[in-house]
């Protein structure tokens, strides 16, 4: 992270070259998706998988849930089955929230298969907390959608179904990856370490005919960046995958003004002197229609309230493992009065028309611990990131590909509970029990660096193929009810002043990381607020008579019916109908014949 004004690193210093010494063999390969609530089904299946939605308690909440009923309808008709609605109270911390998820979302009584596996929440992290998104995520397909106006939520719910009912092609997306080379420190070590062999690993996969993208393209001028390379190459075409790796801007030296100014700001995309983009930049104007943007930058995602890093920093400090100062990962935190948020940038890019389906992107400072360990070596892991990609290319829905990630906090939690439990074994049996505290403190910064990356937008999209043109394409007919705002592309956005994105303060050496950005889980438990219990979404008019209520129930079934068998398949309803009416023709000629 920099600062907005001058753009020089927050943590000018960080992890010394010392702390990790360089060590060979860091290729992994990237392991297929694991299945949670039906182990044995396809992930991609919603009518085995759920869809449900996590929202507020109270008016809020009620708010929300009437501007996606769009959504929530054709989810429902797609998996043929009703959609669970949970409601919780705001400000839960983690301990409250894992305790939710055990005793009211899966309190385990009966078998779990109406359980949602794909979950979208409604609101602002101060309506629904971050810390339920990271519980649920831990082994759900989870989506936030927080946006700053009720007609921006109808706005996105209508591009999710435009994209879902168009015709598809037999065509490719491209997989597109861009870095700011701004000058910093922690862009070359993240191009160095991440971008560039990332894809070169892709390209590879490529040509064994397993990466499907149509084309891949590594771009980002390394003397001048600038917004407008990033904008001409995004700004309409086919959907695609994009990558990008820049600093997010923080706070300026002498902090914001105000809170309004630093939701309205911070986590913009900075190009350095070059300029930014921000969520006002990229409201109206066409940027990645259709596709999906994975953003490696500080407050790219959003902002928390609580720093998760402060105090392991503070702990790699006391052991010669961190030379900044553990108290700088405060500077972009909100004031005692003010709220955690989603950042601008991306509730900008969902909401317009022309923009992504699905934004992933880091809550809090984002290091470079995701892609580079140091506690037993740096050791680079590029495959991490580039799987997310290749998840995407290959149609899995925007959920399922961000587990490709988030999976490897799983892993590093079971390495740090069995380290805690050894410790404790050890005191148990009347022996000393160091532990490493340095290892402890490189392990626990990679857990809280990885838990950070969340999903903004419904889990369940995934990125069409063929040659569409997102900008005229029709709007649904018969689920979609509210009107798009217009999507004229304004003129070339003028770049401000600059942005930033993870602050290099480790070791310079190009096997070693610096220190990147960072996230914050809510610490310390809280007294959990009874919430309510699940319910369905179910139509509100009742029919008036037997026989209405029969014909309705029939057509009704027969739709849900027509519409999950096209979605299982991956086929749109109009093809699967063209197609059984040629079968029924077809068999109707053979009957002919046989007369």
């Amino acid at each position: 992270m920099v600062h907005a004004d001058d753009h020089a690193p927050v943590l000018a210093d960080g992890l010394p070259d010392a702390a990790a010494p360089a060590r060979q063999g860091d290729d992994e390969a990237p392991a297929e998706a694991g299945h949670f609530w039906d182990e044995g089904g396809d992930p991609n299946d919603l009518g085995l998988q759920r869809w449900g939605v996590i929202a507020a308690q109270g008016p809020e909440g009620d708010r929300l849930l009437a501007a996606i009923r769009p959504l929530i309808e054709h989810r429902q008709a797609q998996q043929g089955e009703p959609v669970k609605i949970y409601r919780v109270p705001a400000d839960m911390s983690v301990d409250a929230a894992l305790r939710w998820k055990k005793r009211e979302f899966d309190a385990g009584a009966d078998l779990n298969i109406e359980v949602p596996r794909y979950q979208m929440i409604l609101g602002d992290l101060d309506q629904v907390s971050l810390a339920v998104q990271q519980v649920q995520q831990s082994d759900g397909y989870v989506g936030r959608l927080a946006l700053a106006r009720e007609d921006d939520y109808a706005a996105y719910v209508d591009k999710v179904l435009r994209w879902e009912r168009l015709s598809e092609g037999t065509g490719k997306p491209d997989a597109l990856f861009f870095t700011v080379h701004d000058g910093t420190a922690a862009t070359a070590v993240g191009h160095r370490a991440l971008v560039g062999p990332g894809v070169d690993v892709v390209r590879k996969r490529q040509a064994a005919g397993q990466y499907p993208a149509r084309d891949i393209v590594e771009f980002g001028d390394r003397l001048t960046p600038s917004p407008d390379e990033l904008l001409a190459r995004v700004g309409g075409g086919d959907p695609g995958v994009l990558f990008t790796l820049s600093h997010g801007e923080g706070a300026p030296r002498g902090g914001w003004k105000s809170h309004d100014e630093q939701r309205r700001r911070q986590g913009a995309m900075s190009f350095g002197r070059e300029g930014k983009l921000t969520g006002d930049d990229l409201r109206t104007r066409p940027f990645l229609p259709g596709g999906v943007w994975f953003m490696l930058a500080c407050y790219g995602a959003g902002t928390p309230n609580v720093s998760a890093y402060r105090h392991w920093l503070a702990q790699l400090a006391e052991v010669g493992q961190f030379r900044g100062r553990p108290e700088a990962v405060l500077a972009g935190l909100p004031g005692a009065n003010d709220r955690p948020f989603i950042a601008a940038l991306p509730q900008a890019v969902l909401a317009n028309p022309n923009g992504p389906l699905a934004f992933m992107g880091h809550v809090d400072l984002a290091w470079t611990y995701g892609f580079q360990e140091l506690d037993g070596g740096a050791t680079n892991r590029p495959a991490r990131y580039m799987a997310i990609t290749r998840s995407l290319l290959k149609r899995d829905r925007a959920g399922v590909s961000m587990r490709e990630l988030l999976r490897f906090c799983d892993q590093t939690n079971l390495e740090l509970t069995s380290l805690h439990d050894q410790e404790a074994r050890t005191r148990a049996a009347g022996q000393p029990a160091p532990l490493d505290a340095a290892r402890l403190g490189h392990l626990w910064m990679l857990r809280n660096d990885l838990a950070a990356y969340v999903l903004l937008g419904d889990p369940a999209v995934r990125v069409p193929h063929g040659p569409v043109d997102a900008a005229h394409a029709p709007r649904p007919e018969s689920i979609g009810t509210h009107a798009s705002p217009g999507a004229a592309p304004p003129g070339p956005v003028a770049p401000t002043t600059a942005d930033s994105f993870a602050t290099p303060t480790g070791p310079r050496a190009p096997t070693t990381p610096t220190t990147a950005d960072s996230f914050a889980t809510p610490t310390g438990p809280r007294a959990p607020t009874t919430p309510t219990t699940p319910d369905s979404f179910s139509a509100r008019a009742e029919p008036t008579t037997p026989a209405l209520v029969e014909a309705i129930l029939q057509t009704l079934l027969a739709d849900a019916t027509i519409t999950a068998a096209a979605a299982r398949l991956g086929l749109p309803r109009a093809e699967l109908e063209s197609l059984a009416a040629r079968y029924r023709d077809a068999g109707l000629a053979g009957l002919a014949r046989s007369k």
